[in-house]
């Protein structure tokens, strides 16, 4: 009787252990899933996003500038927001198709680089036929700030 008993013992600590097994696969499976669908959710950068990435970027830059005019090559620019292109004091914007580049150039137009996730950053350039500058974005909260700079030619 006591072989039973310790037969039957060592079968309900194994079946106990394949249950907790399962239990904890499960859990590390969903764990898994979780945070490669969260690290997607981060890496696509919304309309919303660019749109106010722009807005900082432009205010940053063209707010104090001389020009009244402001000629914008539409290139990398969804028509989305182009609908709804942020407004500066005192400029009037004006956009250039992408495919008038001749025009683009013959005005020296500002142009977007593409948006650029890494991490918890965002990288774009913006610039105008004599420089471009790369600027770096990091959200703070519900807002985009920028964060660095640098000079390309």
């Amino acid at each position: 009787m006591e072989k039973i008993a310790r037969l039957v013992y060592k079968q309900n600590v194994k079946l106990n252990f394949m249950k907790l097994s399962f239990l904890l696969n499960i859990f590390v499976l969903f764990f898994c899933l979780t945070t490669a669908t969260a690290q997607k959710a981060v890496k696509e950068l919304t309309l919303a996003d660019q749109r106010q990435i722009i807005e900082v970027l432009l205010k940053e830059r063209l707010e104090k500038s001389p020009e009244k005019t402001i000629y914008l090559s539409t290139a990398n620019l969804p028509e989305e927001i182009q609908k709804d292109f942020p407004l500066l004091k005192d400029k009037r914007i004006e956009f250039i198709a992408a495919e008038n580049s001749v025009k683009a150039e013959a005005l020296c137009a500002y142009e977007f680089g593409k948006f650029e996730r890494s991490g918890k950053f965002v990288s774009v350039s913006f610039g105008d036929c004599n420089e471009g500058l790369a600027y770096d974005f990091k959200r703070f909260g519900d807002r985009w700030k920028s964060v660095g700079l640098s000079i390309n030619k």
